[in-house]
């Protein structure tokens, strides 16, 4: 499971829903609101995960879905 913030973890959420599928995408606070201005920043199997670009996240996210 991915968990993101739609405010807040540099990542769009369509996108994401798109890439991994949406049964694997939950929205919602992680914790980590404003720690990380630019970087791609979300939570996949419960394990913070932060990567320098979105197109990162989305490849790490893939990889553990």
């Amino acid at each position: 499971m991915i968990r993101v913030c739609p405010y807040c973890s540099n990542i769009n959420v369509d996108k994401l829903k798109k890439t991994i599928g949406e049964e694997n995408v939950k929205t919602g606070c992680i914790g980590a609101c404003r720690s990380f201005s630019k970087e791609a920043v979300g939570k996949i199997n419960g394990e913070l995960v932060i990567k320098q670009t979105e197109d990162e996240f989305l490849e790490a996210a893939k990889n553990n879905k």
